[in-house]
């Protein structure tokens, strides 16, 4: 999963879904100072990782991208937050918008006491609408861009995740259905 369901998932807690988004870019690890809802935020992250990574049905999304690939978990992971902006409704009784307006105005203010790095990724977010932008095939395509760009010459020369896009499109169907299915089991694992 991608970072709009990590913040989905978590807590009513602007430091525990700060945390579960920060896991990736921090490496897993905070600050000195850093609060218990941060920690805890992070360690939710690795359990939903987990937890998504062992699925049976997040097994046959990849599978439907191919025998073969290093950066398919990163492109369903990204394909499941395009489709959960997509079925918004059915999961959540509060409008997308205003979930995420709330979400970033409330990380604005948080971020003031973190440190730099910390606070330029979730700034970044913010400021390029990152959680939205997910939800159109237009959206996806700028992230996967954006991944490309931070991808070694080596894995390029294999693969590139923008590559994924005409194969995401005509599988999207069977990932949607495979999404509709994993998800209710994500958030009924964590409730």
């Amino acid at each position: 999963m991608n970072w709009l369901a990590h913040i989905f998932i978590s807590k009513n807690s602007i430091d525990y879904q700060l945390g579960n988004i920060l896991a990736d870019p921090l490496k897993g690890r905070s600050w000195q100072g850093a609060s218990r809802q941060l920690e805890d935020g992070l360690k939710m992250h690795r359990s939903i990782d987990a937890f998504t990574d062992s699925n049976k049905i997040v097994l046959r999304s990849k599978s439907r991208l191919g025998s073969h690939g290093y950066l398919k978990g990163v492109i369903i992971d990204i394909a499941y937050d395009y489709l959960l902006v997509k079925h918004w409704n059915h999961y959540s009784k509060v409008n997308i918008e205003c979930f995420i307006d709330t979400f970033y105005r409330k990380a604005n203010v948080a971020i003031e006491k973190y440190p730099g790095n910390a606070r330029a990724f979730v700034k970044s977010v913010i400021d390029s609408d990152l959680l939205m932008s997910y939800g159109t095939l237009k959206g996806l395509e700028v992230a996967f861009q954006r991944i490309d760009s931070r991808l070694s010459d080596r894995v390029i020369a294999r693969e590139t995740a923008v590559g994924y896009l005409p194969l995401l499109k005509r599988e999207m169907p069977g990932l949607e259905q495979d999404f509709s299915q994993f998800f209710p089991l994500l958030v009924e694992h964590f409730k």
